[in-house]
This record gives structure tokens, C-alpha cells and sequence, in this order.
């Protein structure tokens, strides 16, 4: 009889790991990671596209380089719900460090707090929750790219005019603070319209050209999006308001540049995903170490426009 029980118990314990891989292995989506390093990191990305991809290449690159194991979480398109919930099963699979997408919002804060408080250190990347206890933040400095956007789109209006700003989250209020204090410096200039688009980016098209259809006298456009930049260019050429209306927007998506090469957008601000990934994987690692790393690392940002593309 003992020998029956025995036999049941060990078919048991074989089953429940079967069924629950995540005790024994780290999920990639559909793959499954074996802990090979001697730190084990979580990276939650926003969403899968081009940018996010250059993230992550920049941080296995780096978690390569420094022999550490990386599990990497991502959804085809942002949902907040999906998000958070990719933070809370990785904080209870105790992985050594969590980098991750964040908003500057209450349910991030709490998840991060969550996460330092149970010991496991939380580097946010790209967007920050800047009020909770992360150990460190890495990428753009939101407020000063609303203040380079706004300078550009001024300079190719000649500071006269009414402008209207595309934004990809109501959440990103640093960005839209930045523009604001850059336009209010210039009292022949008004925003007349601030429009937001969906995650997935299927409303994009009818949101932008909605603003520039109510918005008959509109001189200049603001496109926080690396989508909704490309986007943009492709309303104006159905709606020719080529040249009539000036576009500044963000990335350097294919579409985005040869719309900037034949002048239909005038320039893009470009961020580096890559060392956001690669420097964000490095931190993580000082951070285990008890190195010092600073509370906030931004990464760099360069203006394409014609001239500077025609000069490569």
C-alpha cells in the first residue's frame, strides 16, 4: 500500500510541474528559459513593434555581455490591464530584477512599490513612474522632447498660427506640458486642438484627419507618435494640404523618412530604443551589485529633417 501512495505522490508532483512550468521555467511567450546566469531579469515591453523590438535587442545584447539570464514579456498592443498583470507574475516568480514600461499613474506606483518592497529592484524605461520607489529610470526626458517639438513646428510656421497636437496616451502629460510652456512663450501661436489615438492604432487615420477637416486655419501639426507621424503624412497627401500644413513629429520609421526626404513632413525627433534596452539591462546588473547608479539616465534624441537625411 505504501508503495502504491509513494508512486501516486511522485506522479502528482510530475503532473503539477507539466502543468505549471513557470516553478521550474522562465515564459517568453511561447518559449520557456531555464535560469542560466546568476541573475535571472524580467523585461516587460509596452507593445511589439519596431521600436519595442530595438529595445529588447539592446538588452539581451547587454545581458549577453554580462552573462545574466533575460526573460522577455510583451502583448501585440498596449492594454494596462495586460501590463500590470505581466509585472505581478513576474514579481511572483521571483526573478532578481524587473525593467519595465511604466505610466506615471497610481496602479504602476503601487505595483512598484510592491515589487521593491518584496525585494525585487524595478528599473522603468521610456515612460517613468517617477513618485514610486524604482531604483532607477532609463530613456527620454519627456518634457524637453515637448519642448523640441514645439520649437521645430514654431520655426516652420515662423511663429505665427494655429497648431493642433496628436497624442498616443492621455497618461503622457509630460510631453504635452512641454509643448504648452514652449507654445504660451509665443502669442501669435495657439493650440486649437489636442486629439488622442487608440493603442492599436486603428483610429489614427480619422482622428488626424478629423483635426485638420474641423480645424480649416490649421498652420502646424504635433505628432508624439512614431505611427501617428507616418500617419500624418498620409492624410495630407490624400487631403493636399501638402505644404499647407507643417508636420514635426517622432521616430524614424521608413514611411516617416521619405515623407521628410520629399518634404511632406518637415523633421522627426529620433530616440535611441536600442542603448534604452542595452543601458537599462546594465543598470539592473549595477543595482544587484550594490554599484551606484543614478536615479534618472536619459538617453539621447537627434532632429532628422531634409537637410540632415540628404546629408547621409
Amino acid at each position: 500500500m505504501k508503495k502504491y501512495i509513494v508512486i501516486l505522490t511522485i506522479f502528482m508532483i510530475v503532473i503539477t510541474i507539466f502543468l505549471n512550468p513557470r516553478s521550474m521555467l522562465k515564459k517568453n511567450q511561447n518559449q520557456y528559459y531555464i535560469k542560466t546566469g546568476k541573475y535571472h531579469f524580467a523585461l516587460i515591453l509596452k507593445q511589439e513593434d519596431s521600436y519595442w523590438t530595438r529595445v529588447e535587442e539592446g538588452a539581451r545584447d547587454a545581458a549577453k555581455e554580462l552573462g545574466v539570464t533575460i526573460t522577455v514579456l510583451k502583448n501585440e498592443y498596449f492594454d494596462k490591464s495586460t501590463h500590470l498583470d505581466f509585472i505581478d507574475r513576474e514579481l511572483e516568480s521571483n526573478v532578481d530584477g524587473i525593467i519595465s514600461y511604466s505610466l506615471n499613474e497610481e496602479s504602476y506606483k503601487n505595483l512598484i512599490d510592491k515589487c521593491i518592497k518584496k525585494g525585487v529592484q524595478f528599473v522603468t524605461v521610456e515612460e517613468d513612474t517617477p513618485k514610486s520607489k524604482r531604483n532607477a529610470y532609463i530613456g527620454t526626458n519627456s518634457y524637453y522632447i515637448g519642448n523640441l517639438l514645439a520649437n521645430r513646428l514654431l520655426e516652420s510656421i515662423d511663429y505665427r498660427g494655429n497648431i493642433g497636437v496628436i497624442m498616443e496616451n492621455k497618461e503622457d502629460g509630460l510631453k504635452l506640458i512641454g509643448i504648452h510652456d514652449e507654445i504660451i512663450k509665443n502669442k501669435n501661436v495657439s493650440i486649437v486642438d489636442t486629439s488622442y489615438i487608440d493603442s492599436k492604432g486603428i483610429n489614427t487615420y480619422e482622428v488626424i484627419k478629423n483635426m485638420i477637416i474641423k480645424n480649416r486655419d490649421l498652420k502646424g501639426l504635433i505628432c508624439t507618435d512614431g505611427y501617428a507621424t507616418s500617419t500624418a503624412g498620409k492624410v495630407l497627401v490624400r487631403l493636399n494640404k501638402v505644404g499647407k500644413i507643417k508636420i514635426v513629429g517622432m521616430d524614424d520609421l521608413e514611411e516617416t523618412l521619405r515623407f521628410i526626404k520629399i518634404g511632406v513632413i518637415e523633421g522627426s525627433l529620433v530616440r535611441n530604443p536600442y542603448d534604452i534596452g542595452y543601458k537599462a539591462v546594465k543598470a539592473m546588473y549595477k543595482i544587484k551589485k550594490n554599484e551606484f547608479v543614478e536615479d534618472t539616465i536619459f538617453t539621447n534624441l537627434k532632429y532628422v529633417n531634409k537637410e540632415t537625411l540628404n546629408e547621409e
